[in-house]
């Protein structure tokens, strides 16, 4: 009987490998420590977030509305992501897709050091005002593929024999505008233009593949592309790409606890309104870490904080986020029915 318990619970172990997180432009945050990790063909997997973001930018020359960069501006953001992911098997490689949904509220004070082109309708030049936006923003899909690595991993000897090392994956995302949306302001949680990034996470795994003794290095190299926004203030807003690298270094602490340091660094989305360039364009390197803990076999919960480091020394910036993780598998729910019997 121990022995068929131990292989059920590391049946649900390795069936609940994932953890799901999500990245938007708008909320500058990462996907997050061991975001590309695999699980068995039908996994499902629901996780929501709660983000406090706060960001000032003193002298920052950079002007990045998508990322609510202003010069001399204070910006405070409450935000609530959801995301539904499935595992499946595609062009017999383990492959997810998510759908991803955010809403909450951003408030903006901004300084008095726009240059008057660029000021929302209502806004005296020279004088310091105040913008919010609240309701839903732009909804997000991903897919990802292993290329290398990770083959299928539809039946239990898959699992029971997955070792993996170095693996590669590639992921397109795609941003549907869709948020709210309000022509006249600065301060929007919807972009109003359609965006997609394309990754190319790499992670190698170290330690025995057993909870308690895993560890990964994963680096995941992107680049975000946007669509020119025609209804900005009545003027039309286009932004270079952002060429985005991300790293996680993640180790075990406990069968249950696993954490990790977390860096994300942003360069590129040079912004031009009305064929003028605005601003700088952007440069920012993020330090941080996570802490996640396996509460049973299907919840987990996270926290993690990141703060610039590195990049403009004039925009201070800071995430801090809370995430639950509910995952199932019809097989492994079965199992543990079973083991009551």
């Amino acid at each position: 009987m121990n022995s068929k318990n131990r292989h059920i619970r590391l049946l649900a172990f390795i069936t609940n490998l994932a953890i799901v997180s999500f990245s938007a432009p708008v909320f500058a945050v990462d996907d997050g420590a061991r975001a590309f990790w695999k699980a068995r063909e039908g996994e499902t997997v629901l996780s929501f977030q709660y983000l406090n973001l706060n960001m000032q930018a003193s002298d920052a020359q950079q002007f990045a509305p998508g990322h609510y960069i202003y010069p001399s501006s204070d910006i405070e953001g409450n935000v609530v992501l959801a995301s539904w992911v499935r595992h499946m098997t595609l062009l017999n490689r383990a492959s997810s897709f998510s759908v991803n949904l955010a809403g909450g509220s951003v408030q903006a004070d901004v300084g008095a050091s726009l240059p008057s082109e660029f000021l929302p309708p209502g806004a005296t030049p020279d004088v310091a005002f105040s913008q919010s936006s609240s309701g839903y923003a732009d909804p997000i899909v991903q897919l990802d593929i292993n290329l290398v690595g990770t083959s299928r991993l539809k039946s239990n000897v898959d699992l029971f024999n997955y070792e993996p090392t170095w693996t590669v994956d590639a992921a397109v995302m795609l941003g549907v505008p869709m948020g709210e949306y309000d022509d006249d302001k600065l301060v929007n949680l919807g972009l109003n233009r359609w965006f997609t990034r394309i990754a190319l996470p790499v992670k190698y795994h170290f330690g025995a593949f057993s909870p308690g003794y895993m560890g990964s290095f994963e680096i995941t190299p992107s680049v975000w592309i946007f669509e020119d926004n025609d209804d900005f203030i009545g003027q039309t807003l286009e932004n270079d790409p952002i060429w985005q690298l991300e790293m996680h270094l993640t180790q075990d602490f406990t069968p249950t606890v696993f954490g990790s340091i977390d860096l994300l660094y942003r360069k590129g989305f040079q912004s031009e309104i009305g064929g003028v360039e605005a601003g700088e364009e952007l440069d920012i390197g993020d330090l941080g870490y996570t802490l996640n803990f396996t509460s049973t076999d299907n919840l987990m919960i996270r926290a993690s904080f990141s703060s610039n480091v590195f990049g403009d020394s004039d925009v201070n910036n800071s995430v801090i986020r809370m995430q639950f993780v509910y995952l199932w598998h019809e097989s492994t729910e079965n199992f543990k029915k079973l083991q009551h019997h």
